[in-house]
């Protein structure tokens, strides 16, 4: 049995973004899936999470290497994964989120000079590792971003809904600790055709992203990105959808800047 009681508001200092609507969201999110008989767990240990990708390779491929410590370094202040745990303390979905600063360059730049991929990126690009980007109107993503991605439900958990509340708890949290401008992520053509860009929520989307890297070899992907704006707009109109149980309220009384809550490993 999964023995950590702490609920996902537990885990969370509010520190950027619109309080009460944040607070409202995540307990609403950690009561949907609790209703499901899951728990949600903040993580920082990507060696565990590299793990379980191995041992789940069969639903899910090798982690690109912007989400693989032996090629990024995914420090505890720009990174962490959502774990959901069934009642038997099984790991039945994830999301990774990174923290990047775009401050003086943009999106599109950052992925064709191979950075958002792997801290040293010149050995690659010398070795004729690259990613075509036509996307001119995702240069508007720049500042302070959050880069979503492996996410991955294992299969008798799929076709519920999870990943809605997954893409928007990883979004809604780093937005609050890390004040991210936009989220963005690239996904499968397919994956994009059967509705998931919108799924996680209301995204711009641009097709013209094609990968040459060795870990997936030469790869179609559809990159979306969101504004701040628009993530809590979604967030908004969510929240008001449904009533906040009677006499239930976020347990914390932080302020709006402060320190980050201990990682739960």
């Amino acid at each position: 049995m999964y023995d950590n009681p702490r609920s996902l508001p537990d885990q969370i200092t509010l520190v950027h973004g619109p309080r009460e609507l944040l607070a409202r969201h995540f307990v609403l999110a950690d009561a949907m899936a609790r209703d499901w008989g899951l728990r949600l767990r903040l993580r920082s240990d990507f060696d565990t999470l590299m793990a379980l990708n191995r041992e789940n390779r069969e639903s899910w491929p090798p982690l690109s290497p912007a989400f693989d410590p032996a090629h990024s370094n995914l420090r505890i202040d720009s990174a962490f994964w959502l774990e959901g745990i069934d009642d038997r303390g099984d790991t039945v979905v994830t999301e990774i989120a990174r923290f990047f600063d775009f401050s003086n360059t943009d999106l599109v730049d950052e992925l064709q000079s191979l950075r958002i991929y792997y801290e040293h990126p010149e050995p690659h690009l010398a070795a004729g590792e690259r990613i075509e980007v036509n996307a001119p109107a995702a240069r508007v993503v720049r500042g302070r971003t959050m880069h979503g991605g492996a996410i991955w439900v294992r299969p008798d958990w799929r076709r519920n809904g999870l990943t809605r509340i997954i893409s928007r708890v990883c979004a809604a949290y780093a937005h609050t600790r890390w004040n991210t401008a936009f989220t963005w992520g690239l996904i499968e053509p397919r994956l994009h055709a059967g509705g998931l860009s919108q799924a996680y929520g209301p995204h711009h989307v641009s097709e013209g992203v094609t990968l040459h890297l060795p870990f997936r070899g030469t790869a179609r992907r559809v990159l979306i990105w969101m504004s701040s704006e628009a993530l809590l707009a979604d967030l908004g109109r969510a929240v008001e959808r449904v009533a906040m149980p009677p006499g239930q309220r976020y347990p914390h009384n932080e302020p709006l800047v402060g320190p980050i809550a201990p990682w739960q490993r």
